[in-house]
C-alpha cells in the first residue's frame, strides 16, 4: 500500500505557476492502477485459500477494500478534473457512469459497523476464473 500511497501523490501535474489547470499523469496513473490490480489478484489468490470465518480473511477483506477505494478515488480525481478542464466527455468514454463509482465507494468503504458487525464482502463483482476453467474441462470431456 506504500507504493500506492507514493504514486497517488504524485497522481496530479499541477501546473499552478503556468496558469494551466491541474491534470493526470498518464504515466502514474496507468502504473497506479497496475500496481493496485496486481496487488488484488494476489490478495483476492490468498483469500481463496483463507476460511471466511478467520481473522486472517477479514484482515484481506479490509485491504481489499481499501486498494478497491483506492482506485475509486484515482477514477474520481479523473472526473473532477476532466469537468474542470470541459472534458468531461472523454473521462465518460474511459469509464462510463459517475454514479456507478460513487455506489461502489459507498459499497466498499468501511464505515463504523465494519468491525461491529462483521461485515465482510463475499461479492467483490470480480470476475471468478475457477467457473471458467471448469466448464473449459467439461466442453474437453463432453
Amino acid at each position: 500500500m506504500k507504493q500506492i500511497e507514493n504514486l497517488y501523490k504524485k497522481l496530479i501535474d499541477s501546473q499552478e505557476s503556468s496558469g494551466q489547470p491541474a491534470k493526470i499523469n498518464n504515466q502514474v496513473r496507468a502504473k497506479l492502477h497496475k500496481t493496485i490490480l496486481d496487488d488484488l489478484k494476489k490478495l483476492r489468490k490468498k483469500q481463496k485459500k483463507t476460511k471466511e470465518i478467520s481473522k486472517e480473511y477479514e484482515q484481506l477483506d479490509h485491504e481489499i477494500r481499501l486498494l478497491l477505494l483506492k482506485e475509486i478515488q484515482v477514477i474520481l480525481d479523473a472526473y473532477v478534473l476532466a469537468r474542470e478542464s470541459g472534458d468531461i466527455r472523454s473521462w465518460k468514454a474511459m469509464y462510463g457512469d459517475i454514479e456507478d463509482y460513487i455506489k461502489n465507494f459507498f459499497y466498499y468503504r468501511i464505515d463504523g459497523q465494519y468491525e461491529a458487525k462483521k461485515k465482510i464482502l463475499n461479492d467483490y463483482k470480480f470476475l471468478d476464473e475457477e467457473p471458467l476453467q471448469m466448464s473449459k474441462k467439461r466442453k474437453k470431456i463432453g
